[in-house]
């Protein structure tokens, strides 16, 4: 809506994880290297943690984006399933399930063992990529663990991407999955970003926008959207897309504090501290909304 205002090719902070959009700060690099060096090298079980909002979905994204062809990869990111279903979704994405077919736990692990010992002999890879992990229970982790154990001497012929928020590391260094954690070989910690990585995330996602102007988020701005976000990219992308909103609506070219403050107002389900002047929204998007 607003990206003809602006000069945008699309919009530059999409709600969605956009692999391209992917700002690598130095911890975001170090996970991205972290997997594709455990799946490449066959190491079994490689788990991600970090708050909601830090990268880890796009960081898995671009990971898949970044693997050979001889490796096959399932995205997993229903977690609320049981693990059952998991199986069978796993199937269901390898080709492996025929339509309309239900087997057991057992059977499905019997025909996934079959898939990745014969791909492993073609020289292939097999990698099972699980986002909200969180949300599993004890009883399906220890399955999982329970799927690693399928390796030769030398490799493991699954490997398992385990991605979440805090909760995870929290199930994993439970007592109770003392013997699933000693099979975790590669472990990384997603952190929010600093204040000089939230500006250079900022330009970066002007300029992979096509941004050729001149810049919109003053200084102050800038320092308003880092201490309302706290360097979490979710809450930064839903915050600049709302400044820019407002911004658009008020027919102006650059975004200063009291935009952010605005954004930040309608963010918050609090009620507003004092009513507001109405916006003068543009005509074409007042035709369009009566449209």
């Amino acid at each position: 809506m607003y990206c003809k205002h602006f000069g945008f090719s699309e919009k530059p902070f999409g709600i969605t994880p956009q692999p391209q959009f992917l700002y690598m700060t130095p911890g975001h690099r170090e996970a991205l290297a972290t997997l594709l060096y455990g799946i490449n090298e066959r190491r079994g079980f490689i788990a991600m943690v970090g708050d909601a909002g830090t990268g880890k979905t796009i960081l898995l994204r671009a990971a898949m984006e970044r693997l050979d062809k001889t490796t096959c990869s399932v995205f997993i990111f229903n977690s609320e399933m049981a693990f059952e279903q998991v199986l069978l979704l796993m199937l269901d994405e390898l080709h492996l399930l025929k339509p309309n077919e239900n087997m057991n736990k057992l059977q499905a692990v019997k025909r996934l063992t079959k898939f990745a010992i014969k791909l492993f002999a073609r020289g292939g890879n097999l990698v099972i990529i699980i986002d909200e992990a969180q949300n599993f229970s004890r009883q399906t982790l220890e399955n999982f663990r329970l799927i690693s154990n399928l390796e030769t001497n030398q490799h493991k012929l699954i490997q398992i991407v385990l991605a979440g928020q805090l909760e995870l590391g929290q199930k994993l260094d439970a007592y109770a999955l003392g013997s699933f954690v000693q099979r975790i070989s590669l472990k990384r910690y997603i952190k929010p970003m600093s204040r000089s990585d939230t500006n250079a995330y900022l330009d970066h996602h002007l300029t992979m926008a096509n941004y050729k102007g001149p810049p919109i988020f003053n200084s102050r701005a800038r320092q308003l959207i880092w201490q309302h976000s706290l360097g979490v990219p979710r809450k930064i992308n839903i915050l600049c897309d709302n400044a820019l909103l407002i911004a658009y609506g008020m027919d102006k070219k650059k975004v200063v504090p009291a935009i952010i403050r605005e954004a930040m107002e309608d963010l918050s389900f609090s009620p507003p501290r004092k009513k507001r002047k109405t916006r003068a929204w543009p005509l074409a998007w007042k035709n369009a909304a009566r449209a």
